[in-house]
């Protein structure tokens, strides 16, 4: 909060009046689980964005990104859509959506920064829209109920931006805690927090993400397309679903060509019905601290995303197969976390610094010094400072 706050004065010089914080998500299992309206696991991260607000005396709002070294400006006047103006559009959509319902502003100067920033679209586009949102619900005192902050923020993402939100991923935003993932039942709309037991604080076991440090583009092309193609697979598929709901669309009838489907549109819908049923599965296992089991999880989704789904990578797949030749590795799976080649790894401590050991393997095959820590959760989203 230091950096922000030193960094809005530096720009603009004066202090902000408000900085909220918003930390991006991990889907730990069931990243394909919309698709079928099934179950997922999803937890705060440690990448995080900063919002801070600051009053003008006219009609413009100006907005300055040091992370990205960056800087965009629109007039209250004329709140628009513009491509070139990129990640400022997330911010601006906020005031949009605000300012057709009635809302009225003065100027203002913002500064956004933060490692979260640097991830995909989707994440950037969710943790901006949401950070704005709080910050001028703090400002302006406007007293936002709690789902007409989800409501403003998916509104700003999806009407003016035209991006893609998840209303699990805002969820997860305002709601998690350290320690803690939310199990959704997309098909409901519901979610129940669960402790997440392998931390630092466990004895025996830990789970750690690990960042393969490839391109942030090398992977999210292939995703978009693979996601197109899901979206296709199982418009295909609900013509033969004769009731009840998707998620429960017997794997058999796919597994034994009962549905006559494509290779490919059956491989989809097979790999994102077992995930979430595995899905459902493992929210016992954590529940239970089971961890053998957990891993086992992880490393049928994993067998699943590379071998069914295709959207691993080289440097994924040595990861997670370096992991499996270690006594005391128990499972390992790539992540959604914003961030491109990400996993993560449930092993026991004393098998950890063997994994990392191999990590300097890695360096040098591809050529990325990855990255590692803990997954231990962190702060829903929240204001920081209020003046």
């Amino acid at each position: 909060m230091d950096n922000i706050r030193k960094q809005h004065i530096k720009e603009y010089g004066d202090s902000p009046l408000v900085i909220t914080q918003v930390p991006g998500t991990c889907t730990l299992l069931g990243s394909y689980a919309d698709a079928c309206l099934g179950w997922s696991l999803v937890g705060t991260d440690s990448s995080s964005l900063y919002v801070a607000v600051s009053y003008r005396n006219d009609q413009m709002v100006r907005l300055y990104n040091p992370t990205l070294n960056d800087r965009k400006r629109f007039s209250l006047n004329n709140i628009k859509y513009r491509k070139e103006d990129r990640w400022g559009n997330f911010l601006k959509a906020v005031f949009s959506v605000l300012a057709s319902e009635g809302t009225e502003f003065t100027g203002m100067n913002i500064t956004v920064e933060g490692s979260l920033l640097h991830a995909d679209t989707q994440m950037v586009s969710t943790a901006c829209s949401l950070g704005t949102c709080l910050a001028l619900d703090a400002l302006l005192a406007l007293k936002l109920s709690f789902s007409s902050q989800i409501r403003i923020a998916y509104q700003a993402c999806t009407t003016f931006n035209s991006e893609v939100c998840s209303i699990s991923d805002l969820l997860t935003m305002l709601n998690g805690k350290k320690e803690t993932v939310l199990y959704y039942d997309l098909q409901h709309v519901t979610y129940k927090e669960l402790h997440f037991p392998f931390t630092n604080k466990n004895d025996e076991y830990v789970a750690i993400i690990v960042d393969s440090k490839i391109s942030p583009n090398a992977m999210r092309e292939e995703i978009r397309s693979k996601r197109k193609a899901i979206k296709r697979a199982f418009e295909k598929l609900d013509e033969y679903k004769s009731g009840g709901f998707m998620r429960d669309f017997p794997e058999s009838d796919l597994t034994g060509r009962v549905v006559p489907l494509e290779e490919e549109d059956r491989h989809i819908c097979e790999y994102i019905l077992m995930e979430s049923r595995l899905t459902n599965d493992a929210a016992s296992l954590l529940t239970e601290k089971d961890a053998g089991m957990y891993g086992k999880v992880m490393n049928r989704v994993q067998a699943g995303l590379r071998d069914l789904l295709e959207v691993t990578c080289p440097e994924v797949d040595w990861l997670t197969k370096r992991a499996g030749e270690l006594n005391g590795c128990l499972g390992s799976v790539q992540v959604s976390n914003g961030f491109s080649g990400n996993i993560m790894v449930l092993l026991s401590k004393q098998a950890l610094p063997s994994y990392i050991g191999r990590l300097e393997d890695y360096e040098h095959i591809f050529g990325f010094h990855p990255r590692w820590y803990v997954f231990e959760g962190s702060d829903a989203a929240k204001v920081v400072f209020q003046a």
